[in-house]
């Protein structure tokens, strides 16, 4: 009689909880929603973020209002939707630095990625890949290596001091047991034309893909879990020796105390525009990989980029302070 007052019980209070998200729904959204995107209009995020903003749009039956909030790295952006009531109307598009890297990095972050704000999806992946001077004699990851070990001067470039480049390159080097000087320049494309000119000797970066036909440049590896389908002739760093796959990401979230069924309904929008060929298309001519993930693996990824990014800035000391 215990048992069957508990299933009863148990099955009431679910009846209720579906009753009052179904309830949730209905009556929402009853007008538009704020889709917050921390960057200025026209680069890689705001170009997704404005997809993705079309698709939850369509789904929902109001129209999904982006806001460009940039300045100091993404860091305005999300301490605005950070602060903003879950309530289903602000959505916020951000991306590793937004979400990973400020926080570990940046004393001057007030919102914690953890508890401000929860996962709606992620919508594309960015691929770096490793790219040396043409005139170095590296023509391998192995061949790298050894470069490195013998050449304590070797130097890598990247778009800044805790640039995503930055984390990507010394968690290479940390892999492999090698050491090189950082030299941060104004952003990615500086680096890349050190690289190319011989001012440096290579980089670890997505926008080294721009340059796979230069003779000045040479892409050795690709820092992926699989080949990139725009340079399938590059093996990755595993398949190489080396046990690197680490990739940043672009996506959804909502502050904190947005219904979960809310989010599910913004989420199945942005999994069928992933899925479609058309989106695909665009994504890997930017040089991305498209990549959906749920609410939960949202954050989940927010959660182990953390904890991995957190041990490459401590064996680093990377730190803006």
């Amino acid at each position: 009689m215990h048992k069957a007052v508990t299933r009863t019980l148990a099955s009431s209070l679910a009846l209720v909880v579906a009753m009052g998200a179904t309830a949730a729904l209905a009556e929402w959204p009853d007008h538009p929603i704020t889709m917050i995107v921390p960057y200025n209009p026209g680069g890689t995020t705001d170009i997704l973020a404005r997809q993705a903003a079309d698709a939850i749009a369509a789904a929902v039956g109001q129209p999904v209002v982006v806001e460009n909030r940039p300045g100091a790295g993404g860091v305005v952006g999300a301490t605005q939707a950070a602060q903003t009531e879950g309530d289903g109307y602000t959505i916020f598009f951000g991306n590793n630095a937004t979400q990973v890297i400020q926080p570990l990095i940046n004393p001057a972050v007030t919102y914690d990625p953890l508890t401000d704000f929860v996962g709606i999806a992620t919508v594309a992946d960015a691929a770096s890949f490793l790219a040396v001077n043409a005139d170095l004699p590296i023509h391998t990851l192995a061949e790298f290596v050894t470069y490195l070990q013998a050449h304590d001067d070797a130097t890598y470039g990247t778009a800044g001091v805790g640039s995503m480049g930055q984390f990507t390159t010394e968690m290479l080097m940390q892999a492999a047991g090698t050491h090189a000087t950082h030299i941060p320049y104004q952003g990615s494309n500086n680096a890349m034309a050190a690289v190319m000119s011989g001012e440096i000797d290579f980089m670890a970066d997505p926008v080294a893909a721009t340059q796979s036909d230069s003779d000045r440049l040479r892409i050795i590896a690709a820092l992926t879990a699989e080949r990139h389908p725009n340079l399938p002739d590059i093996p990755t760093a595993r398949e190489q020796g080396v046990d690197v796959a680490i990739t940043g990401w672009f996506g959804v979230w909502a502050p904190d105390g947005t219904d979960a069924a809310q989010r599910e309904a913004m989420a199945a929008p942005l999994r069928a525009l992933v899925a479609s060929d058309a989106y695909r298309e665009q994504v890997l001519r930017m040089g991305l990989l498209p990549n959906f993930r749920d609410p939960s693996e949202t954050d989940a990824a927010v959660a182990d980029s953390l904890t991995t990014f957190g041990a490459i800035r401590d064996a680093a000391g990377i730190s803006i302070e």
